[in-house]
C-alpha cells in the first residue's frame, strides 16, 4: 500500500525540484501568483521566491518519501494511517509556514526594484508592495490627477496597514498630485528623482504634502523605518518665579522680513503665546535702526558709567534690554554665529555691567557685576535658524555666545535655545506638518514661560528634529540649488511663510 504514496511523492518531488533546474518556472509559480499584475509576477524577485519555495517543497517531498516507509506498526491498517500521518506533518509544520514567511523575508531583505511598463501596472501594484512597517500609523487619501498616453483620475487610501486604489475624485484629500503620467511613471520606476522633478516644476502637489517625503519607502519592502531622534538636552536652563514675566523685549538680528525669515517665523509664534497669556511685548529689527559699532574706548566705564559715547538707537536699546523681564535674541546662523550688526547690539550692551570683578563662591567664576541689580532677575531666550540639519558643529558658536552671556551675568539667565534646523526647507509643502509642529511648540513655549516661569526641553527639541535624515535632506538641499542660478532666480523661487 506505501507503493502508491511513494510514486505520488517521488512525482511531487520531481516536480518541484527539476523544473527550476531546467530553467521553466516552478509549479509554485502557477499556485502563487494568483491576482498579482503581471509587472510583480514577470519580476525576479517574484521568480527567486517561488524558486526557493519549490525547492523547500522538494526537500519536503523527500522526506515524506522516507517516512511513509518506515514500519510504525506490526498492523497493516495502522501503519498507513501513522506512516501517512508522519510523511503528511512537515508539509504543515514547514511547507505552510515557509510558503508564507520565505516571501515576506525575501522581500524585505531584496533592494532589486520592479520596474513598471505603464502606469496601470505600477498602481495595480501597490496594494502588493506596501511596506506595513512604513506604513504603520499612516492614514492619508493621495489624490492622483495624471494626463498624458495614460490619463488616470484615482485616489489612493492607505490606512490600518493596507492600501486601495478607487476610481475618481475624493472630496477631501490629504493631498493632490497632478502630472504626465509619463512622469509619474519615470518616478516610480527610478529613472526620474522625485525630489528633483518637482523643484523643477514637473508635477504639482496640493495640499500636505507631508507623506510624500517617504513614499517610495511605504512601497519598498526592504526599507527600514529609521527614527530621528530628539536631541539630548546638554544645559540646565534657568527657571524663573511663575507669572513674574510682564514685559518682554525682541531684538531682531536677522536682515528678512517676515515673509521670509524662519528666525522671525519662530518668535512671532512665540510672542503670539507669551501675549495670551497677558505679556507686554516689544519688538525692535536691529537691521532698521542707527547703532555704530563699539569702539572699545571704555568710555562707559570711566568717564561717563553707564553711558556710551554714541549717541544713537543703543541709548533707548539699553533700557529696553535690562527693563525687561524677559529678552528674546533672534538671529539665523551666520558663518556659525549671529549676523554682524546682532554682534554689535551684544558689544553695545557693555554698559550695562560695571568694570570691577565679580566672584562666584559657589563655583570660582569671576564676572563683572550687574549696574543695575535693583531691575532683578530677567530670562534670556535665542532664536535661530540654519540651513544645516544639524546642531552639533554649526550651532557651536552661537550657542557658546549666549551661554556664555548668561554664566557672566549677574541677574541674566538662559530659559531657552530654539535652534531651527533645515530651515530652508520648512516653507515647502513636504514639510507642512513639521512647520505647523514648530508653529505650535514655539506658540506653547511662549505661554508656558508667562505662566510658569520656565519652558520644557521638549518645545525645543521639536523644533531642532529636521525629522528626516541627512541623506535625504543632502538629496532635496543639492536639488534645489542646481535649479536656481543666482539671487534673482533664488528669491523667485523661494516658497514664502
Amino acid at each position: 500500500m506505501e507503493i502508491i504514496p511513494m510514486t505520488i511523492y517521488t512525482i511531487l518531488f520531481l516536480i518541484a525540484s527539476l523544473l527550476p533546474l531546467l530553467g521553466k518556472k516552478p509549479f509554485t509559480y502557477y499556485v502563487s501568483k494568483g491576482g498579482y499584475s503581471d509587472a510583480i509576477t514577470q519580476s525576479e524577485v517574484f521568480l527567486k521566491i517561488n524558486n526557493i519555495i519549490s525547492y523547500v517543497w522538494a526537500f519536503i517531498f523527500a522526506l515524506a518519501f522516507v517516512l511513509v516507509q518506515i514500519e510504525y506498526s506490526t498492523y497493516s491498517t495502522t501503519n498507513i494511517i501513522i506512516s501517512n500521518g508522519v510523511a503528511f506533518l512537515p508539509q504543515i509544520l514547514i511547507g505552510v509556514p515557509a510558503s508564507i514567511y520565505i516571501p515576506i523575508y525575501i522581500m524585505k531583505q531584496s533592494s532589486s526594484k520592479i520596474k513598471f511598463d505603464s502606469i496601470k501596472d505600477a498602481f495595480s501594484s501597490m496594494p502588493y508592495g506596501l511596506n506595513k512597517d512604513f506604513a504603520k500609523g499612516v492614514d492619508v487619501i493621495i489624490q492622483f490627477k495624471l494626463t498624458g498616453l495614460e490619463e488616470q483620475i484615482k485616489y489612493l487610501i492607505i490606512k490600518n496597514q493596507k492600501c486601495e486604489f478607487k476610481d475618481g475624485l475624493h472630496s477631501n484629500p490629504t493631498v493632490s498630485i497632478k502630472a504626465d503620467s509619463k512622469i509619474w511613471l519615470d518616478i516610480t520606476n527610478g529613472v526620474l528623482d522625485g525630489a528633483n522633478a518637482y523643484i523643477n516644476k514637473m508635477y504639482i502637489m496640493e495640499g500636505d504634502a507631508s507623506i510624500m517625503l517617504n513614499f517610495d519607502k511605504l512601497f519598498d519592502t526592504s526599507a527600514k523605518k529609521k527614527t530621528i531622534k530628539d536631541r539630548a538636552q546638554d544645559y540646565d536652563y534657568a527657571t524663573l518665579v511663575s507669572k513674574k514675566i510682564k514685559n518682554i523685549v525682541v531684538f531682531d538680528g536677522g536682515p528678512r522680513n517676515k515673509k521670509f525669515s524662519k528666525t522671525t517665523l519662530m518668535v512671532d509664534k512665540f510672542i503670539e503665546g507669551a501675549k495670551s497669556a497677558g505679556a507686554n511685548v516689544k519688538e525692535y529689527k536691529l537691521s532698521k535702526l542707527d547703532i555704530h559699532e563699539c569702539d572699545g574706548c571704555y568710555m562707559c566705564w570711566t568717564k561717563i558709567p553707564g553711558q556710551c559715547v554714541h549717541k544713537d538707537a543703543m541709548t533707548e536699546l539699553r533700557e529696553e534690554y535690562r527693563s525687561a523681564d524677559l529678552v528674546v535674541f533672534a538671529s539665523p546662523l551666520y558663518i556659525f554665529n549671529v549676523t554682524g550688526i546682532m554682534k554689535t547690539f551684544m558689544d553695545r550692551l557693555l554698559p550695562i555691567v560695571k568694570p570691577y570683578m565679580l566672584l562666584d563662591e559657589k563655583d570660582g567664576h569671576i564676572s563683572h557685576p550687574d549696574r543695575f541689580p535693583e531691575l532683578g532677575k530677567q530670562g534670556i531666550v535665542v532664536f535661530s535658524a540654519s540651513g544645516f540639519p544639524d546642531i552639533d558643529n554649526n550651532f557651536d558658536g552661537l550657542k557658546g555666545m549666549y551661554r556664555a552671556w548668561s554664566s557672566h551675568s549677574e541677574n541674566a539667565f538662559l530659559m531657552g535655545e530654539f535652534f531651527l534646523t533645515a530651515a530652508e526647507m520648512l516653507p515647502q509643502p513636504v514639510y507642512k506638518s513639521r512647520k505647523v509642529l514648530v508653529e505650535k511648540s514655539c506658540f506653547d513655549a511662549g505661554t508656558q514661560v508667562v505662566n510658569e516661569g520656565k519652558i520644557d526641553y521638549k518645545y525645543m527639541a521639536d523644533i531642532s528634529n529636521p525629522r528626516v535624515d541627512n541623506k535625504t535632506f543632502q538629496n532635496q538641499a543639492d536639488n534645489f540649488w542646481l535649479s536656481l542660478d543666482g539671487k534673482k532666480s533664488y528669491l523667485k523661487e523661494m516658497v514664502k511663510l
